[in-house]
């Protein structure tokens, strides 16, 4: 038998279906370590912290990125997300996006290794979302997820594909704030907290169900303006999975599991540092880490990449380099980001004030 998503039971431990809903998307965040909680805003900020958007430079825009995935181990893997924010009132906003994840072309056979038939399965998630200044320096925001997932089975000499659908939600928090540091009196400081991937039960048959990959983080960052045309920033996360690691919480209700997975201590940790230098708002260079524990993928990477501005058109890149001795296939996986922008950007865009 066989069934799509990929997501399995092991004896002892718990896993979530549907990871590409943690998957970094955007070719910006990827070249920090897939960081993006308390990064200052941007088109992308509709998967890592909505709460950003009321913060952002520009009244508006829209991008696109694309990401080969698995590229060392398929040909015909991608990811595709699409996503746009308008800033009204000047204290809210509202922002969507399009996750499409193509698996490429499958090959079915029955068990006797008789040919069946191909298939091109996907899943696709469409997210809405809001979010409002709550004070001068601190803003929040809320997401609402319709995912869309093939589910094929073959068992006994037959197949049988259809769609299977879940909802979801994220709740974000973001506070950003100029300050002095360093003896430097142009700086600024940024904490993040976000909860994702709240929502329904995969239900794959009647009697398996999966947990969406459920997940609770923290951010913060650093940004100094070293004068007017250079500014250096690093930001530090920390992101857990509210999916319990004991496999006696399968059949728990979501509230239950969640509640689980906060207290289960730090064996389901992600670690992430990253940096970016950005010269006249113009130029960017980044570089990132990333760890993840051995209960969930025990992955770790090196990232960078560049970034270009001008006027109102965006293009990053970014490129992932597995550390250790084993290379996984998502080693030398790299990233695309486009985007337009519009209304007034300038280095110092931030008031603080309510209007």
């Amino acid at each position: 038998m066989l069934i799509l998503p990929v997501c399995v039971f092991s004896q002892k431990t718990l896993e979530p279906a549907l990871q590409v809903l943690v998957f970094a998307p955007d070719a910006r965040s990827a070249a920090m370590g897939d960081a993006g909680i308390a990064t200052s805003a941007d088109v992308n900020s509709q998967h890592w912290n909505v709460a950003k958007y009321v913060f952002a430079a520009n009244k508006g825009g829209a991008g696109l990125s694309y990401t080969p995935w698995l590229r060392d181990a398929a040909s015909d893997i991608d990811i595709t997300y699409l996503s746009g924010f308008y800033r009204f009132a000047d204290n809210q906003s509202l922002s969507a996006s399009l996750r499409f994840f193509s698996l490429g072309n499958i090959d079915l056979y029955t068990k006797d290794a008789q040919y069946l038939q191909s298939i091109k399965p996907n899943e696709f998630a469409v997210d809405i979302a809001y979010s409002r200044r709550l004070g001068r320096y601190f803003s929040g925001g809320i997401t609402f997820r319709y995912i869309n997932s093939s589910k094929i089975i073959v068992e006994n000499f037959s197949n049988a594909v259809s769609k299977t659908s879940n909802i979801a939600a994220d709740v974000a928090f973001y506070y950003q704030k100029p300050v002095s540091l360093l003896g430097n009196d142009n700086s600024e400081i940024a904490f993040g907290a976000t909860v994702c991937n709240f929502g329904t039960k995969l239900e794959l048959s009647d009697s398996s169900s999966y947990f969406l990959p459920m997940r609770l983080g923290f951010g913060f960052r650093a940004t100094f303006n070293i004068d007017s045309e250079n500014a250096v920033s690093a930001t530090v996360e920390l992101k857990k999975s509210l999916v319990p690691d004991d496999y006696t919480y399968r059949n728990s209700d979501v509230l239950s599991a969640a509640a689980k997975g906060v207290f289960s201590g730090f064996s389901q940790m992600i670690y992430i540092v990253g940096a970016e230098y950005s010269y006249k708002n113009t130029l960017m260079f980044r570089a990132g880490y990333h760890r993840e524990s051995k209960l969930l993928t025990d992955n770790s990477y090196i990232t960078f990449g560049v970034g270009a501005r001008y006027e109102n058109l965006h293009f990053d890149a970014s490129y992932l380099f597995i550390t250790g001795n084993e290379k996984t296939a998502m080693n030398n996986t790299y990233r695309i980001s486009l985007a337009w922008t519009f209304g007034k950007q300038n280095r110092n865009y931030h008031t603080y004030n309510l209007p």
